[in-house]
């Protein structure tokens, strides 16, 4: 990566990237940036123009199930650790609640190393 890559990243509205990379990278950043508010008519006119609907909703899906998963990582401190060629997670800490209810369900709740 160089440079000019990373400026294009940074600022992909104003950068010579393809349309269509373009297009998504602009479609990531207002997703996760407002959620989602700035992707009105006018931009889905501009996406239609590159994208068929079927690649609008794997970009939508994709992009909202990456950003649950970074929410649900963060909140809980899920940090995937590299070993080998797989990453493998730890089990987050949970609060004793969310531990109770899960040994009442028969589902052996995670060992916390704190209570949150």
């Amino acid at each position: 990566m160089d440079e000019g890559m990373i400026a294009a990243i940074h600022d992909p509205e104003t950068s010579d990237l393809e349309p269509r990379v373009k297009l998504a990278m602009m479609f990531v950043e207002r997703w996760v940036r407002d959620d989602a508010r700035s992707i009105d008519d006018g931009f889905f006119a501009d996406l239609r123009e590159h994208f068929s609907e079927r690649e609008l909703l794997e970009l939508a899906i994709t992009t909202g199930t990456v950003e649950l998963s970074h929410k649900f990582n963060t909140a809980f401190g899920v940090i995937p650790r590299h070993e080998g060629d797989t990453y493998e997670v730890g089990t987050p800490s949970a609060p004793q609640y969310m531990r109770d209810h899960l040994a009442s369900l028969g589902i052996e709740p995670p060992r916390a190393t704190a209570d949150r």
